[in-house]
């Protein structure tokens, strides 16, 4: 049986066994654990792939930072020229993981199907009605004062060193996943691009800086009128500053919720 190893991505052709995008005379080598993700993805397309399944196959269980696949999904997203904000190729899924999404089939390659008899069609539409009656019960329950609606704008790197963006770029792809791990309602964004303020709609804008010679990260939640609501800094070296941003952010959790006691998966 032959193992598939190349696979169709936009414009890219990817090559699992050279590790690389192809696009023509354009070729982007990839990181081998990007490529052994990447693989994953195509494998599994159109279906989520946990975090652990990841750090399973990738890492072979090894333990590892906590935002390392968060990492590699940023390389992999700056490679494929893709947007966290709005993603045209991997999508973060909240709870799930991530999903490469599918290349639209052509019209006849679809299978044909048979006409619907009078009463499917009308067993359908009494199914769908009753779907929709029951999902707009629930929307409506739960967008009470409590739904919250995050705009995530991008980690700023104001370090003044420019070997800081990666890590820059890595914790907001951590802030924006982790948050969406918890179920909220997140908008990773450019500061150039947000959306408007509107009523139960926090900012949270974040910025790398250097704090007395170490690598700091300084958050800070803004609501709708643009009062500051909550602010904390994470203090570490490079190597621990996603575990201290993990930390604020269970606090930032908690905040939202209106709660101190808070849980954290």
């Amino acid at each position: 049986m032959t193992v598939r190893t190349q696979w169709q991505i936009g414009a890219w052709t990817f090559d699992a066994d050279s590790a690389r995008l192809i696009d023509g005379e354009k070729q982007v080598p990839l990181e081998h654990r990007a490529a052994r993700t990447l693989e994953l993805l195509c494998r599994d397309r159109g279906r989520p792939v946990s975090r652990e399944a990841i750090l399973r196959q990738v890492w072979s269980g090894r333990s590892v930072s906590a935002n390392s696949v968060a990492v590699v999904i940023a390389d992999l997203r700056r490679a494929l020229g893709d947007d966290a904000a709005a993603p045209r190729f991997i999508a973060t899924i909240p709870k799930r993981g991530y999903r490469l999404g599918e290349e639209a089939e052509a019209a006849d390659a679809l299978p044909q199907r048979e006409p619907a008899q009078p009463r499917a069609r009308w067993r359908l539409a009494t199914a769908c009605g009753i779907a929709l009656l029951a999902a707009a019960v629930f929307i409506a329950g739960n967008l009470g004062a409590h739904h919250t609606t995050v705009v995530v704008t991008r980690t700023a790197n104001d370090t003044g060193q420019a070997g800081y963006q990666p890590l820059a770029t890595a914790l907001h792809a951590l802030i924006t996943d982790r948050l969406a791990e918890r179920g909220m309602d997140v908008v990773p964004t450019d500061r150039g691009s947000a959306p408007v303020r509107r009523q139960h709609m926090l900012w949270l804008r974040s910025r790398l800086i250097l704090w007395n010679g170490i690598s700091t990260l300084s958050l800070e939640s803004i609501d709708a009128s643009g009062h500051v609501t909550w602010s904390a800094m994470a203090v570490a070296p490079p190597n621990g500053l996603a575990s201290e941003t993990i930390v604020q952010l269970k606090r930032f959790d908690a905040k939202v919720r209106g709660t101190d006691q808070w849980r954290w998966r």
